[in-house]
């Protein structure tokens, strides 16, 4: 029987799945923030999970290789909208965030803290309520931010290009994991599959963008541009983005990141 290996159901992923899924092991669509919980109750073997969740799955997996989602600069699909620029997002504005995201939502709490102070944070906005900005994240983010991008009135800011503009470093997003307790040759397959990956990575990238460009009815060079700011096979300057990021999460975090509005 196959094992069950995590698959983020957004295009940014596209180029993996044009590889097909590692031996002996299927594709589960999983949303980033969902994975964490699959990892932990063993209902997927492997994933590429948010660095959010990292802590939460302690002792639980480890990391395969360097290989996860990552941007050093924009990353096109993680995208803050707002009716106001992002320095005057502080309370009492108020602010809606995406429920399927374990690293964005928490990306988006240090950098308006950093900038505004933890105490001034925006409040989430009650169902049904208008809102100042609202944190999207994969195709959504990447379609609408398409659409909007110039228009009068909505200011657009990318998470990972404001955390570059602070830091000097590439954002990780997620990370490859593995079950510690998963068999060694579920192990071997999925190491093999990404170095696999990594070799064929330009091609792949390439088969993927006429489906994705139908499926989200964007230009392929719109595509194009979006597979080629990500980054797959991370570096150093990419491990050092992810370690500044869970330092400054673990410093300055807390249990109820934004106040719901009164």
């Amino acid at each position: 029987m196959s094992s069950p290996v995590a698959m983020i159901p957004y295009t940014n992923m596209a180029p993996y799945r044009q590889l097909g899924a590692p031996r002996d092991c299927r594709f589960v669509p999983v949303v980033p923030r969902v994975s964490i919980g699959a990892l932990l109750s063993g209902e997927v073997v492997a994933a590429a999970v948010p660095v959010g969740g990292l802590k939460a799955l302690e002792g639980v997996v480890e990391t395969v290789g360097r290989f996860g989602i990552a941007a050093e600069g924009e990353c096109m699909s993680v995208l803050f909208f707002s009716c106001v620029p992002f320095e005057e997002m502080h309370f009492p504005r108020t602010i809606r965030v995406t429920g399927e995201s374990a690293s964005s939502v928490r990306l988006l709490y240090l950098l308006l803290g950093s900038i505004h102070g933890f105490n001034r944070l925006p409040h989430i906005a009650a169902d049904g309520r208008v809102f100042d900005g609202e944190l999207l994240i994969g195709d959504r983010a990447l379609v609408k931010g398409q659409a909007t991008a110039g228009e009068e009135r909505h200011f657009i800011t990318d998470l990972s290009q404001k955390w570059f503009d602070i830091h000097r470093l590439p954002f990780v997003f997620a990370r490859w994991v593995v079950r510690k307790d998963a068999p060694g040759p579920i192990k071997s397959a999925i190491s093999d599959w990404l170095d696999e990956f990594k070799a064929r990575e330009a091609s792949l990238v390439e088969q993927a963008v006429p489906e994705a460009a139908r499926t989200l009815n964007l230009p392929p060079a719109a595509i194009r541009r979006y597979f080629q700011v990500i980054r797959r096979s991370l570096g150093e300057r990419d491990v050092l983005g992810q370690q500044l990021f869970i330092r400054q999460f673990e410093e300055r975090g807390r249990s109820l990141l934004f106040q719901p509005a009164p």
